[in-house]
């Protein structure tokens, strides 16, 4: 079972933006971030296959997870 993971922005600098990790069972996205060693406070944005979700929210295998930083502007 697997997750697509993908990194936007200056989340995870030195790393691969896009990575496959093998799940034995469903995680959440909170977990998934820390595994690949992400700050959980540093993320803005999470979806999961598409879908604008939570870091609580539940990731089934083969799905797709998107982490995207806070933005800002002035």
């Amino acid at each position: 079972m697997a997750v697509d993971i993908e990194v936007f922005g200056q989340l995870l600098p030195g790393k691969p933006r896009r990575q496959t990790m093998e799940i034995q069972k469903t995680e959440t996205a909170r977990e998934l971030a820390m595994t690949i060693g992400l700050n959980p406070d540093e993320i803005g944005l999470v979806t999961i296959n598409g879908v604008q979700s939570s870091l609580d929210d539940p990731v089934q295998s083969d799905s797709r997870l998107c982490f995207f930083p806070y933005i800002t502007g002035g």
